[in-house]
């Protein structure tokens, strides 16, 4: 954890999030309409890395020199949590409505 304090590296775990987050909403599903197989392990890796990611920074951020450092990226990270809290609700709202 120091090391990513001292380097300032937090904020680029939030900017890799956020890319990651991105590239799934829209470059993953124009992959996955292609008409070539796409291989599950790729896709899988694809889902992993956003799932590693947010988890290490929850880690990271239980650290109070680590919210200290990292003030820029705690906006874009809260709005992350957000958007994703959103996605499941609704997915909960269309489950409740079947």
């Amino acid at each position: 954890m120091e090391y990513f304090v001292t380097h300032d590296k937090i904020n680029l775990l939030v900017a890799d999030l956020l890319t990651t987050e991105a590239w799934k909403e829209f470059v993953f599903p124009k992959i996955l309409k292609m008409k070539t197989q796409v291989s599950q392990i790729k896709t899988y890796m694809a889902m992993y890395h956003e799932a590693s990611v947010s988890n290490l920074l929850e880690i990271m951020l239980y650290h109070r020199t680590a919210c200290e450092n990292s003030e820029d990226g705690l906006v874009e990270l809260i709005d992350y949590c957000y958007r994703k809290f959103l996605k499941i609700t609704e997915k909960a709202d269309e489950y409740m409505n079947l």
